[in-house]
């Protein structure tokens, strides 16, 4: 139910912005850097949890974690930027 909400919700930013959306799919990328934002600060905040304990393996494991979200976090930004740099007209377009 949330998910959907926000997807809404982006999906609004989108279009108030006159972003062409059925070229770019700018809402949904938009919506899985949110989520993976939110987890990559969570796992942050655990791994220095779990370091201040002295626990490296907890560390290192939460650490290959954030390696994961860090890598769909790029992928979802790498396919958004470079739209919205182009429909905004802002920043490097390639």
């Amino acid at each position: 139910m949330m998910s959907t909400q926000i997807e809404n919700e982006l999906a609004l930013i989108v279009k108030v912005a006159e972003i062409d959306e059925k070229k770019s799919l700018v809402s949904m990328h938009l919506s899985e850097i949110e989520e993976e934002a939110e987890k990559v600060l969570e796992l942050l905040s655990v791994a220095r949890s779990h370091a201040f304990r002295n626990d490296t393996s907890a560390t290192q494991e939460t650490l290959a974690e954030l390696v994961i979200s860090l890598e769909h976090l790029s992928h979802h930004v790498n396919h958004a930027l470079p739209e919205l740099q182009k429909q905004l007209d802002v920043g490097d377009v390639e």
